[in-house]
């Protein structure tokens, strides 16, 4: 993906760039509640850190999550102290502490995150035990600790940790001290700019007087310190003024900037725009009909987009970056919408000029492919790497995701299902083709071919939804819904054949309707596989929202900040605005 701007040029439009985050490791209640007054961005939470760090209690997980307001909660997941490499019974251990903090941070209002490292007994990053602890952990994003450090290699051990979607890296670049592993960290923090990389978390010893050099040495974005002095009475505890002094010493002013980003929403009729912040949570949103022209659509989102930085501006928040995502022909590389027909726009350089008038990097998406990197990253398809995902709403469209990386096609095409001819010499579909998948399941097309056999209901022609309910009771929307899923499921036949996915997540509207939906279509699904085993298909986690989660994470993207939305969590990216939403205007 390419942005239509230039990121530094955000030096000169903002004041107040945004400071690099701080985590702050800390093992009891009191230093946690201490962090967050201090103004730290998460801490790490462990047991027994004179032994290294192990895991919490569970009364100690619960407490500091119902305490906290804003700060992220880092939880270590380890059985002992000593060295990195465990056995069979430890690692059951850590799998059930894993699952039982997953289960906590589905309702957290804060990010959560698992902190784990487990090494070979040769010094390589012992995979099969990393794969247990991820699975256990559903999506909880996972840090690997400094355990990182006492592998042989580390560029390989970065390596391996990136491909199984780790998201963060703590390290001191091999050294004693983070001063002594610049030139190693900084390499590291070079190779954490590609696409789904782990963050580099620089640690080890990193206090107010050095942080500013070494973030200005290494390019990290993210330090980690702890902040223990002796008590005078046998144990340590946090001291709340180092953590202020280092959140100070990191801050490039004297008021710290608090980034967020435009997420933008394009549909057939309206544009819906969100203000994020860096740990997901929905600042602000609006809603604007788009145009009756093409032209007139760019410039009202052009104003969307205005209207919401001012928004930010006072909430005190500099915006780094606009993701938005339309329907159509979508070339991501450049940010030109080919051709969206019910936008009325063809070769559209839609970032370019979405740029230009706010001076933001912007960039420019398929509605669906974003859609299903939320799913991929959050909802239903979280962990899985070979995914389709399905949006069935008025037409049908898919998002196809291949050993991690979407596939978009030659001529950013890919992903057309509901044009799969799955009935040959079939019905006429409006793009020209005969026996198009949507013509027969999609609200448009299960709306029209009832109307062509049954009467009006109460006067009218009966959408989706209401041909749905009436299956049970009404011989016409029975015979329609059955074809309508024999479609389909020879359409996810012919993908599951052709791309092989672990999972088919099912979302919009039509997708919604319950167990007349997913059991019947599972069944004929299994039954067109003759020889092989179904992928596992569910619905969409993450409903009508998939759109703005995936438009925000483009937008941090073209900020060049792709870090931040790997500790996201569905609590935290789906609660509501915390102020009000504009209405729509026309």
């Amino acid at each position: 993906m390419t942005t239509a701007a230039d990121p530094a040029s955000l030096t000169e439009k903002s004041s107040t760039p945004a400071r690099a985050l701080v985590e702050i490791c800390v093992d009891d209640l009191a230093g946690v509640l201490a962090a967050e007054r201090a103004g730290a961005d998460r801490v790490e939470l462990c047991a027994d850190l004179l032994e290294g760090g192990t895991t919490p209690s569970l009364g100690m997980i619960e407490s500091v999550l119902a305490a906290v307001r804003s700060v992220g909660v880092q939880i270590m997941v380890r059985s002992r102290g000593g060295d990195f490499v465990y056995s069979d019974d430890e690692l059951r251990v850590m799998r059930a502490d894993a699952r039982a903090i997953a289960a906590l941070a589905r309702t957290s209002r804060v990010p959560v995150g698992i902190v784990f490292g487990a090494l070979t007994v040769d010094g390589h990053v012992d995979e099969q035990a990393l794969e247990a602890i991820r699975t256990a952990a559903g999506g909880v994003p996972i840090t690997f600790h400094k355990a990182f450090d006492d592998t042989v290699d580390l560029f390989d051990a970065y390596d391996t940790l990136a491909h199984h979607g780790i998201a963060r890296v703590l390290t001191s670049g091999g050294k004693a001290t983070a001063g002594e592993g610049t030139d190693v960290l900084a390499a590291l923090r070079a190779r954490s700019e590609g696409t789904r990389m782990p963050t580099v978390l620089v640690g080890g010893s990193v206090r107010a007087h050095n942080v500013t050099a070494l973030l200005d040495r290494t390019g990290a974005r993210e330090v980690h310190l702890r902040a223990q002095v002796a008590s005078g009475r046998g144990h340590l505890v946090t001291d709340e003024s180092v953590i202020r002094d280092t959140v100070l010493a990191v801050s490039e002013s004297d008021r710290a900037s608090h980034p967020a980003v435009i997420a933008v929403d394009i549909g057939g009729t309206s544009a819906k725009g969100a203000l994020v912040d860096i740990d997901g949570h929905v600042l602000k949103s609006s809603r604007i009909a788009t145009g009756g022209s093409g032209a007139e659509t760019v410039t009202r989102i052009a104003d969307l987009l205005t209207d919401l930085v001012a928004g930010a501006e006072d909430l005190g928040r500099s915006v780094v970056g606009a993701g938005v995502v339309s329907p159509g022909l979508i070339d991501s590389a450049t940010g030109t919408v080919r051709y969206a027909s019910t936008l009325g726009w063809t070769d559209v350089p839609l970032a370019r000029l979405l740029s230009e008038a706010t001076g933001l990097p912007v960039a420019v998406d398929h509605d669906v492919r974003a859609a299903g990197a939320a799913e991929g990253a959050y909802g239903a398809a979280a962990g899985s790497r070979n995914v389709v995902f399905a949006a069935i709403g008025t037409g049908v469209a898919a998002s196809l995701t291949s050993d991690g990386r979407a596939v978009e096609g030659a001529i950013s095409g890919a992903g057309e299902l509901g044009h799969i001819p799955v009935v040959p010499g079939g019905e006429l579909c409006a793009c020209g083709q005969r026996g198009c998948l949507e013509v027969y399941f999609s609200g448009a097309g299960l709306a029209r071919r009832y109307a062509a056999s049954a009467p009006l209901i109460d006067g009218e022609t009966p959408d989706a939804a209401s041909i749905i309910a009436r299956v049970d009771t009404d011989p016409v929307a029975a015979r329609v819904w059955s074809e309508g899923l024999d479609a389909l499921a020879t359409g996810l036949a012919t993908l599951t054949l052709l791309v092989d996915p672990e999972v088919i997540v099912l979302g919009g509207g039509v997708a919604q309707a319950g167990d007349a939906f997913i059991e019947p279509l599972r069944e004929r699904l299994t039954a067109a596989l003759a020889w092989r085993e179904a992928p596992r298909l569910t619905t969409a986690a993450l409903g009508t929202h998939a759109g703005r989660i995936g438009a925000a994470m483009l937008a941090f993207e073209a900020a060049q900040r792709p870090e931040v939305t790997r500790s996201w969590t569905a609590p935290v990216i789906l609660a509501e605005p915390t102020t009000p939403r504009t209405e729509a205007r026309s």
